[in-house]
């Protein structure tokens, strides 16, 4: 008897995975970000649930005000402003003349121009950041993503950070975590909800104990494909999903320039059907535009139940030889191709300098 209760559970898990559709929505998306070139009315329409932004850099490539906050607000959406831990920005002009003033500037980062290092370790820059949140807060934003927590794993940094200090990285990895904890306790008091941008820290256990201690959102990027759009190495995508399985529900998956290929959707149906990634985001590696979310759908998909919280307006069958389609071609084409497709075949820092 329960050999057999065994083997009819087997089978209902392959008939229910068959049947699990991934949704590429153009509509109420979950998480979205957008902080270069930003086009106001497209968020309107779009209304993502959560928009990650620049603070420094709103429409017309100017500072967000607190009354465009308000209208997001109005609209059903978030507003989520960047925040870097270990970094700084020269377009952050309050915070780049600071971090100037009190000496606290690094090296420029080789990978991002306009970003510097900074002695986020300090407590006058801690400080600093403390009393940003407090701003933040007070325009309007409700929640804040902590970007750059990973500085231990980037080669230039630690060499820097082992010349000015004389440690190893291994303590600035303490200190990173020490820097961290605090930054997420003073945005939780101040009722922000806190999203963390992984970086090289996803395969570190102590965020995954961070995270179970304060509850925020985690974000991981190229966890499919790389900045170029070429398959990560199957050993390394093993790897992002023990971490992710590891990391529980409230994980966030951003992807660049992500292109529809039958890889792609195998790795799509591992990546939810092993993790609880809440949705895949597509974006361009410059988050100029608003991407799409490709999201899992809990439940078969059947086109004739209006009854669902997730109303179905179009599925089609998988076509065999499906051609290679950028994300981005798809988003043009509009919203009649866009609402769902049933198993999909298938924080980059930076926005204009304000001077």
């Amino acid at each position: 008897m329960g050999a057999a209760c065994i083997g009819v559970s087997e089978v209902l898990g392959t008939v229910l995975l068959a049947t699990i559709a991934w949704t590429i929505q153009d509509h109420d998306q979950p998480f979205a970000t957008y902080w270069q070139e930003v086009d106001f009315w497209e968020i309107l329409e779009r209304h993502p649930r959560t928009l990650v932004v620049d603070p420094y850099c709103g429409p017309e490539d100017r500072p967000w005000t607190e009354d465009e906050l308000r209208v997001l607000r109005e609209h059903g959406v978030k507003p989520v402003a960047y925040l870097s831990l270990a970094m700084v920005g020269e377009h952050q002009t309050d915070l780049y003349h600071l971090a100037e003033e009190k000496g606290l500037l690094g090296p420029w980062d080789p990978y991002w121009e306009g970003d510097r290092a900074v002695r986020f370790w300090e407590r006058t820059w801690l400080d600093v950041l403390c009393t940003k949140l407090e701003e933040l807060r007070h325009l309007g934003y409700e929640g804040v993503f902590i970007d750059v927590v990973d500085p231990w794993t980037l080669d230039w940094y630690v060499k820097w950070f082992c010349r000015e200090t004389g440690e190893d990285a291994e303590k600035l990895r303490e200190l990173t975590y020490d820097a961290l904890e605090e930054l997420v306790q003073v945005a939780l008091h101040l009722g922000l909800e806190v999203y963390v941008n992984a970086g090289g820290a996803i395969f570190d256990l102590e965020l995954a104990e961070l995270k179970e201690r304060y509850g925020f959102k985690v974000v991981v990027e190229d966890v499919i494909t790389d900045d170029e759009g070429n398959l990560v190495q199957d050993d390394v995508f093993r790897d992002y999903l023990r971490a992710l399985a590891h990391l529980g529900s409230g994980a966030y998956v951003i992807e660049y320039d992500l292109m529809v290929t039958p890889e792609v959707n195998e790795r799509l149906e591992e990546l939810f059907a092993e993790t609880e990634v809440e949705a895949v985001y597509v974006t361009s590696l410059d988050h100029d535009r608003l991407g799409i979310d490709i999201v899992p759908v809990k439940a078969p998909v059947n086109p004739s139940d209006t009854s669902r919280e997730e109303k179905v307006s179009y599925t089609r069958e998988n076509e065999e030889g499906v051609e290679k389609t950028t994300i981005e071609e798809l988003v043009e084409e509009g919203k009649k191709r866009l609402p769902v497709i049933p198993i999909v075949l298938s924080a980059r820092r930076r926005c204009l300098s304000h001077e």
